[in-house]
């Protein structure tokens, strides 16, 4: 700041003084160049009131890139394409089970050579190379190999797996694609979610009641390490916490979706 020489009394006087105000961008923001300037002309209304007569010229040194928006949109666009992507299993995996029960082929697989398990591996590897293809193809085209590619790869990988586990709930749930296919679309929410709140859009929401609500969903650590990665940002704790809960959580929900086919098998065995 250049204040000239006898600044209070010309302000008395009512002269039109001028002061100069230089900020850095890189450590002062717009807001605060607003309040800057603004208790600048208050104090000056405490001299000369009612009217200031200051000119008060400002200008900003290594101001903030306008491609910083632009930016931290696209990065958004680029999480939440995977995020999507992952859904694919959630509403293929259900289809491929419910349709064994719907055209009464369940018994009929029960008595070839293949177990019960080996079926259920067959169409889980099916679906997985489906899920992964897609995955991969959309990574490719919003520019997702960016950052830490191989945690990248890793999260796309536990997150497929995580969706395959709770379609193959909701295959073992359900006796019609219909109510399946209305839960997943219900339940494909918790995947659009969470994108809201992680990288830097997360830190300006802070951690409201409502944010604390979305960190129960096992898909926003997902969101929060495909983040992470990609912006080669976060700690290795905190890459360990969105892998540890992401990986738990798809082997809880598949070792439930197994106790719950393993019961079928058996009833079906005694038909």
């Amino acid at each position: 700041m250049v204040i000239p020489a006898g600044f209070d009394s010309s302000l008395r006087a009512g002269q039109r003084s001028q002061l100069s105000l230089y900020i850095n961008g890189d450590d002062v923001g717009t807001q605060q160049s607003l309040l800057v300037q603004m208790a600048i002309t208050s104090y000056s209304r405490t001299v000369a009131s009612p009217r200031p007569p200051l000119s008060l010229v400002a200008a900003t040194i290594n101001p903030p890139s306008d491609t910083n928006i632009g930016f931290d949109l696209g990065r958004i666009y680029a999480v939440a394409s995977p995020m999507v992507s992952f859904i694919t299993g959630l509403v293929l995996m259900p289809g491929l089970l419910i349709e064994e029960k719907e055209k009464k082929t369940l018994r009929m697989l029960m008595v070839t050579p293949a177990s019960f398990s080996d079926v259920i591996i067959g169409k889980l590897l099916i679906v997985l190379v489906y899920q992964l293809l897609l995955s991969g193809i959309v990574l490719a085209i919003q520019g997702g190999y960016t950052g830490n590619v191989p945690l990248v790869l890793l999260y796309t990988l536990l997150g497929a797996c995580f969706g395959l586990a709770l379609g193959l709930l909701f295959g073992s749930i359900f006796q019609t694609t219909t109510a399946a296919g209305g839960v997943s679309g219900v339940v494909s929410f918790i995947y659009f979610l969470p994108v809201l709140f992680v990288g830097q859009l997360g830190q300006l929401l802070g951690n409201g009641p409502f944010v604390q609500v979305v960190k129960v969903l096992p898909t926003y650590y997902m969101a929060d390490g495909i983040s992470n990665a990609m912006m080669s940002q976060g700690t290795f704790a905190d890459a360990l916490l969105d892998i540890s809960v992401t990986l738990g959580s798809a082997i809880v929900i598949l070792a439930i979706a197994t106790w719950a086919l393993r019961r079928q098998a058996a009833v079906v065995a005694t038909i």
